[in-house]
């Protein structure tokens, strides 16, 4: 899931988003002169992602449809359960943590979009891959609309791994050699936000879905495992070993991620985790210093002995966009139809950002381009550590992956934290 809000002003879109909600809770509304008033909770920032394609779509379909926004620079998912509390959730709405989601979906509040979508003739607009993503995160249920997909794994920079004659890692021995180089040559070998949390947790979880296998998350969820079994323990203690040796930079804990991002896109970390959302920052001339070409791609590797297989990526479908099901009306089932053919189209175009929705539009980036390829050729995901965790046992995990870098805790330590919060 994308943990990245642009940081705004949410009062006044607040105010005009609850206006549109007065009534009885229904947040989208046809006012007297018949025109439809919908609203939006987004979690992009002003002019960007979606929220710049909304607004976009909502001019080009005319019909007198008129859209309010509000913005986040907060959790999603506080926000989400006061309006919900309140029954003001707005007309559409990204979303966060699955738990909270599943439980909103069974109390009635948000649409199972596979029988409307399919209703509607445009189920097939969205990739199957996107699907099953969301299915897989959701409770087996179509609860959100794929405003992107982006596949996880490490980028590198291409100069300096010929400069030291490292070879894109293949096993996680692989790995560790090549930091061990990088570190010796003087050059820091991964750029990590200990702050942010998450892309700590996101090599935690992906040491041991390689050792463990696939489903070891799904195993913990379920019940049949426990984050504080020896073989999850080793996964924590390979990354805070990785932190001890200095592979991280200095104070890894207080770098938070676009400080973490511009170490790698300055030149400075050749190694930098994240999600292909990131491809938008890898194209902008002012932020990358090292240039798109210069950068490349590989999955998470394999463990020795291990489950699992790097054909099992790591992928999300970002923050997916949710449809209040006491405001899908066929006014705002009209305005969905139109939205799910052209989402994709309007954000490749404009914007170069891949989605789940299906377009003939491609990118001039090689960079997107590629990227877009290996999505589409994507056929097994694997889920995120906090994925199929409760907020508790989220906010527990990222809060401690500061203290797991930085020395405060040991592996075990950290793990047992986690499980607690479960």
């Amino acid at each position: 899931m994308r943990h990245t809000f642009a940081v705004t002003a949410a009062g006044a879109a607040l105010a005009l988003t609850l206006a549109g909600c007065a009534g009885g809770g229904s947040s989208a509304s046809s006012s007297d002169s018949g025109s439809l008033e919908i609203s939006f909770l987004t979690g992009s920032g002003e002019g960007t992602g979606s929220n710049y394609t909304m607004q976009k779509l909502v001019d080009d379909y005319g019909n007198g449809v008129t859209l309010e926004m509000e913005q986040l620079d907060a959790s999603m998912d506080q926000r989400i359960q006061l309006l919900a509390s309140q029954d003001q959730l707005p007309t559409f709405f990204q979303i966060g943590t699955p738990s909270q989601i599943e439980d909103l979906y069974e109390a009635g509040k948000i649409a199972d979009l596979e029988p409307v979508l399919e209703e509607l003739g445009v189920l097939d607009n969205l990739s199957p891959f996107s699907i099953e993503v969301i299915k897989g995160l959701y409770g087996g249920h179509l609860l959100g609309l794929p405003l992107e997909v982006a596949v996880e794994g490490f980028w590198y920079n291409k100069a300096i791994f010929e400069e030291q004659g490292i070879e894109a890692p293949q096993t996680w021995d692989d790995l560790e050699a090549a930091a061990a180089k990088l570190q010796e040559a003087g050059v820091q070998p991964f750029a990590t936000s200990g702050k942010a949390g998450w892309p700590v947790t996101r090599l935690v979880s992906g040491y041991i879905q390689r050792s463990v296998g696939p489903d070891a998350l799904k195993a913990v969820a379920d019940g049949d495992a426990k984050f504080t079994d020896a073989e999850y323990v080793e996964g924590a203690e390979k990354i805070a070993d990785f932190a001890s040796k200095g592979w991280f930079g200095e104070a890894p804990e207080a770098l938070d991620y676009g400080p973490a991002q511009d170490l790698f896109l300055q030149g400075t970390a050749a190694i930098y985790y994240t999600g292909s959302w990131a491809v938008s920052d890898f194209n902008n001339a002012e932020l990358n210093q090292i240039g798109a070409e210069n950068i490349g791609w590989f999955p998470i590797p394999e463990v020795a002995g291990g489950e699992g297989g790097i054909e099992q990526t790591p992928a999300n479908v970002g923050l997916p966009m949710a449809v209040n099901a006491k405001t899908l009306t066929p006014e705002v089932k009209d305005f969905l139809k139109y939205l799910v053919e052209n989402y994709g189209t309007v954000a490749m175009e404009d914007l170069d950002l891949i989605t789940g929705f299906t377009t003939d539009a491609t990118s001039d980036s090689p960079l997107v381009a590629e990227t877009a390829e290996r999505i589409a050729g994507l056929e097994e995901f694997i889920p995120w550590f906090e994925s199929l965790q409760s907020p508790e046992g989220t906010a527990a995990s990222q809060s401690g992956a500061a203290s797991l870098v930085s020395g405060g805790l040991t592996g075990q330590q950290f793990m047992e934290q986690v499980q607690a919060a479960q």
